[in-house]
């Protein structure tokens, strides 16, 4: 028998992400000792602030949906597993924000783990989605990918200059 459960909460927890990558993003830019390094991080935060309204647009569109799973507690107990893995890295970047990072390119390796943590959440959650909602949750995570490798490339080619 398969049991039902309401999406909004996917949702919302998407949302979280994105706002608190907006303020970590918002915090490096102001500590950016760099103009490269700046125009990165204002880039990801309005990023950020863009998927936020993706997520939103689809919570107020998702109330009504449910998912359904054919194993009794599986969803349950993946959304448990993200949610709590989540919680860590959103003490994580609030941890970072309260503290300087010794130099840019540990700022930027921050970056790159955060969005390699979107991709992978976006990723796992996004099976759980209706068919039609997972075209937009999949542009997000191109776009995730794009990011992590705009932070790559900014730590091979400005942060390397700097050593």
């Amino acid at each position: 028998m398969k049991e039902q459960f309401n999406i909004g909460e996917i949702f919302r927890l998407a949302m979280q992400v994105e706002q608190n990558g907006k303020k970590l993003y918002g915090e490096l830019a102001s500590r950016a000792e760099t103009p490269a390094v700046r125009e990165i991080w204002n880039y990801l935060k309005e990023q950020e602030a863009v998927h936020w309204q993706i997520f939103e647009k689809m919570l107020a569109e998702a109330e009504e949906s449910d998912i359904y799973e054919y194993q009794p507690g599986e969803y349950q107990a993946y959304i448990r597993a993200i949610a709590e893995n989540y919680v860590f890295t959103a003490e994580l970047v609030k941890g970072t924000r309260a503290e300087s990072f010794s130099s840019e390119r540990e700022a930027v390796d921050f970056g790159i783990f955060i969005e390699k943590e979107s991709i992978l959440t976006y990723s796992a959650l996004q099976e759980y989605l209706p068919a039609e909602k997972q075209p937009a949750v999949e542009k997000i995570i191109q776009e995730e990918k794009n990011h992590y490798v705009r932070l790559t490339a900014l730590k091979k080619t400005v942060l390397s200059r700097r050593s």
